[in-house]
């Protein structure tokens, strides 16, 4: 029983030393490494607005009319705010269009 345990105990100690030799060879390894020479800049692209011109606005207004007159006559002619954020993350505006 005795020998089992020492065994055992034997066995955790070859595997942590064999860890700690791992990690450390592994830490050296990366610190060795030196970072690539010709690195390039991060290009940032401008954001983007695209808003539908004035004929597509009354296209719109015309199909909402359409569709749904009472809706779109409630609404103040149906437009909300139809700035499309091409590529971008920036909040959504909260104007109404108005045309």
């Amino acid at each position: 029983m005795i020998r089992k345990l020492i065994a055992i105990a034997a066995a955790i100690a070859i595997n942590c030393v064999v860890l700690a030799w791992f990690h450390a060879w592994g830490a050296a390894a990366v610190a060795k490494v030196d970072p690539p020479a010709n690195t390039q800049k991060i290009l940032t692209l401008p954001t983007l607005h695209v808003h539908p011109s004035a004929e597509q606005l009354r296209e719109l207004r015309k199909e909402r009319m359409q569709t749904a007159p009472e809706q779109a006559s409630a609404g103040g002619g149906g437009v909300a705010c139809l700035a499309m954020p091409y590529y971008s993350f920036a909040p959504q505006c909260d104007a109404a269009v108005s045309g």
